[in-house]
């Protein structure tokens, strides 16, 4: 196993990435009305971790999450990751005692950080390093799960024979909170230069093709009991776009989904 290195750290190798094939003009993500590129996801996500280092936040500190999938979410977990620390994903509304969005750090700091707080601080902050860490060294969780540095490549190169392109537009049934949610919606676009959909609302079968609709998404990604759903509820509405659906889990999709989605349904 080798050693320690910045170059290990999974915020610094998404950063390379998009260096590496010419993304930081790109969007990257879509939330509500506001596009942000690759370029402004990493610089971002740079100054988010010097903030957190200025309140003393360090490597292996466990940061609870508990934000909605937003821009501020994806700052503050690559941030998280790039100084070391680990983040733990939590549901700001149905996890104990995180009722509110914010951003907690047990031991370190008086009381919990809201996203308005971050964004607010974040002009002053100057740029944090890449913490060195090795491909084995944890990086996020959720309650007994952890997963390490090095674990995210690996799930992106399964999804390659699916062929994700860099004009693509993905969206999550799961969310950012959810270990596949996160896969889905961070590491995806941000290994294959493509963009992703930033939502926390609802996700019953009309709202979820409205988002598609909305944002012209092109690849839809969620569990075989979504697509359940849309066997039993029916051609109730159109999911254009989408030129393909990827369903996670062991039971595969009714054939007649493909049809009233409008593309392929593959499972990984």
């Amino acid at each position: 196993m080798p050693g320690p290195s910045p170059d290990a750290n999974l915020a610094e190798v998404l950063s390379q990435w998009t260096r590496a094939f010419g993304w930081s003009d790109r969007v990257a993500f879509l939330c509500g009305d506001d596009v942000y590129t690759h370029g402004e996801v990493h610089r971002g996500a740079a100054r988010m971790a010097s903030l957190l280092v200025s309140y003393g936040i360090g490597p292996g500190d466990r940061v609870i999450l508990a934000l909605p999938g937003s821009i501020e979410f994806v700052w503050a977990f690559l941030a998280t990751v790039r100084i070391g620390a680990v983040a733990v994903l939590a549901d700001p509304d149905t996890d104990p005692e995180t009722e509110t969005a914010k951003l907690v750090v047990s031991g370190r700091l008086p009381h919990a950080l809201t996203p308005a707080e971050l964004i607010a601080a974040m002009p002053a902050a100057g740029t944090a390093d890449p913490y060195p860490v090795r491909p084995d060294t944890p990086a996020y969780g959720r309650y007994a799960t952890t997963f390490a540095h090095g674990e995210p490549e690996e799930d992106y190169l399964a999804m390659e024979p699916f062929g994700l392109r860099e004009n693509d537009v993905l969206f999550s049934v799961p969310k950012t909170e959810d270990p596949l949610g996160l896969r889905n919606t961070i590491f995806l676009p941000l290994f294959s230069g493509a963009s992703a959909v930033l939502d926390s609302g609802q996700r019953s079968v009309p709202v979820v093709a409205e988002r598609v609709r909305r944002h012209r998404a092109s690849v839809l990604l969620s569990s075989s009991a979504f697509f359940s759903r849309v066997a039993m509820e029916g051609p109730q509405t159109t999911f254009e776009p989408l030129r393909i659906a990827v369903s996670y889990g062991a039971t595969p999709p009714p054939s007649r989904v493909e049809q009233w989605l409008g593309c392929p349904v593959v499972t990984p």
